[in-house]
């Protein structure tokens, strides 16, 4: 065996001996790491979270703070187009208060049925004294009237009921036939119609044609 050990080192070969002790030398003694090895990548990391902060400010004034709907543009309006605005508004909640409750009767082009239900377009029963058609709303009417030279209300069957309605929906639907179909009355206002009701307190049963008439000279002289 020495001899074979010795014929080893001899022709320069590595006996195992050797061998195991190199490794554990390499084990031990560990190659020291190259000096700044780690700056490179860390300037690389900061550079790139500063890029990404950056970004991520630009986006967020370019996308809206990221959220998910634009913000509603301001747009000033002049106090006539305000008005003008409020007006439009009152008008289309009055016209879907009188596909619910008038329309049928009325229909809804304001012509209402001949024979049967009066006219509102063209009608002074309509565009004169805001009260007259705010008291019919909230009594009701029975018995004849005469309508652009038509008589209504010959049969019990068309008395027309109070209809149960909030003062602020009757200034809405009184307003919007009062400008509906050519019509060119005024705005009547839920003020004028809470006052109308309290004026009108007394009166239990559906309005008379005859009584409104008398009620309203100047509507009815000519």
């Amino acid at each position: 065996m020495t001899k074979k050990n010795n014929n080893n080192q001899s022709q320069g070969l590595m006996s195992d001996q050797d061998m195991v002790e190199i490794h554990s030398k390499l084990n031990v003694d560990k190659h020291p790491p190259t000096k700044g090895f780690l700056i490179a990548p860390l300037v690389f990391v900061f550079v790139f979270g500063c890029l990404i902060f950056v970004c991520s400010i630009q986006l967020a004034h370019s996308t809206n703070q990221f959220q998910l709907h634009p913000p509603t543009e301001i747009v000033v309006l002049t106090e006539e187009e305000k008005e003008s605005l409020r007006i439009e508004r009152k008008i289309e909640s009055g016209k879907k208060v009188f596909a619910v409750r008038c329309a049928s009767c009325h229909q809804a082009n304001g012509l209402g049925i001949q024979g049967q239900y009066p006219p509102l377009a063209g009608s002074k029963w309509v565009t004169s004294d805001p009260a007259l058609i705010s008291n019919i709303i909230l009594k009701g009417l029975k018995g004849e009237i005469t309508v652009k030279g038509e008589v209504y209300g010959t049969s019990a069957a068309v008395n027309m009921a109070a209809v149960p309605i909030t003062d602020r929906e009757i200034a809405n639907v009184t307003t919007y036939v009062r400008s509906a179909w050519g019509n060119t009355a005024s705005e009547i206002t839920e003020e004028e119609v809470s006052f109308f009701r309290a004026d009108s307190e007394d009166q239990v049963e559906q309005w008379t044609g005859t009584q409104l008439v008398e009620m309203f000279p100047s509507v009815f002289s000519n």
